[in-house]
């Protein structure tokens, strides 16, 4: 009847006002993992729930949040932390909130939206403003061989982040099996990455299709590549960089090494130190260098493993800084018409 359906829905009305954004979100992330969504990927999106959006609306209704509230949130989470983490952090609580609006992708029909509209439309809030990445120092070739020769066994994954651009949950992948040698160079074959997050270590597929790559050690790594290789089991699935007994080395293993050489560097080199050089610096390094040498930006994607342009775009810029110079010795050259 008319009265039972009113009633109906005026308890589904009252049901609705009382679901939290905590509630919310643990059906997200439960609708993520059925969906595929890589574990690594989830737990990202549950710390920074965790951190940065429960402590201010976990507790509250979701359908009480306000496009005022996120406003205000987001305006306080800028001027905190900064322009990257706040980029990341709105694009999580804006997927979360989609989902809840029943906007997300992958959404069977028979799901009942939590909100009719999304209150999550912070102006310019996804804007990608690489401000930390293209001010990142570029390490001289003095530094990386300090860097690595302070690393005791990482020094060949050392070398490999600063030269081949290799990340690190890929370093601590790689296997003997991973390595060939022809042309005079040594090849590695980029296909997992152990990651962290979460309980322990997992292994995992390259974040994209164009994390799947093969690429070429500089030759003059040739002899660094055949000693460390004296050091390992001389089987097809020893790991490159193992712990004790053959596991895994730990992320954050390989982190604390580099950290401990980067500060021995500062202390050594006050007038010239490595300040906020991170792991990831390395990586920065080789695919600058790689920019300058004349990488196109297809050749930069396949190395790098990015399928986006915008993202190696940058590694160009000395490149293009030098064109400007040759244009410039050009301009001395063209008379008068």
């Amino acid at each position: 009847s008319v009265r039972k359906a009113k009633a109906k829905e005026e308890q589904r009305e009252r049901d609705r006002a009382i679901v939290t954004v905590d509630y919310v979100a643990e059906q997200f992330w439960k609708f993520l993992k059925s969906t595929g969504k890589a574990q690594g990927t989830i737990y990202t999106y549950q710390s920074r729930y965790r951190t940065h959006i429960a402590p201010r609306f976990g507790q509250q209704p979701i359908a009480d949040i306000t496009v005022a509230q996120v406003e205000d949130w987001y305006s306080g989470l800028l001027k905190a932390r900064g322009p990257g983490v706040s980029r990341s952090v709105y694009l999580t609580i804006s997927s979360l909130f989609n989902y809840a609006a029943g906007k997300a992708n992958g959404l069977n029909s028979a799901f009942t939206p939590y909100i009719e509209t999304s209150p999550v439309q912070v102006s310019g809030a996804t804007k990608h403003r690489p401000e930390r990445r293209d001010s990142e120092p570029v390490a001289t070739v003095e530094q990386i061989e300090f860097l690595a020769s302070h690393s005791g066994k990482y020094r060949l994954a050392i070398l490999l982040s600063a030269w081949a651009a290799v990340r690190l949950g890929e370093l601590i992948a790689l296997q003997r099996a991973d390595l060939t040698h022809r042309d005079g160079f040594y090849w590695l074959r980029i296909s997992k990455q152990v990651q962290s997050r979460g309980k322990g270590l997992y292994e995992t597929a390259p974040k994209s299709e164009a994390g799947y790559r093969t690429v070429p050690i500089p030759a003059a790594l040739n002899d660094e590549v055949e000693a460390h290789l004296q050091t390992i089991p001389n089987v097809k699935d020893s790991l490159l960089f193992p712990r004790v007994g053959g596991e895994w080395t730990h992320p954050n293993s390989l982190r604390n090494t580099f950290n401990r050489a980067r500060d021995e560097w500062n202390d050594e080199h006050p007038k010239d130190t490595l300040d906020n050089f991170t792991f990831h610096g390395l990586r920065h390094t080789a695919l600058t260098r790689i920019g300058q040498a004349g990488a196109t930006l297809e050749e930069l994607k396949r190395y790098a493993g990015h399928a986006s342009a915008e993202v190696v775009a940058k590694y160009q810029h000395a490149t293009k800084d030098r064109l400007a110079m040759l244009a410039g010795k050009l301009s001395g050259q063209i008379g008068p018409s």
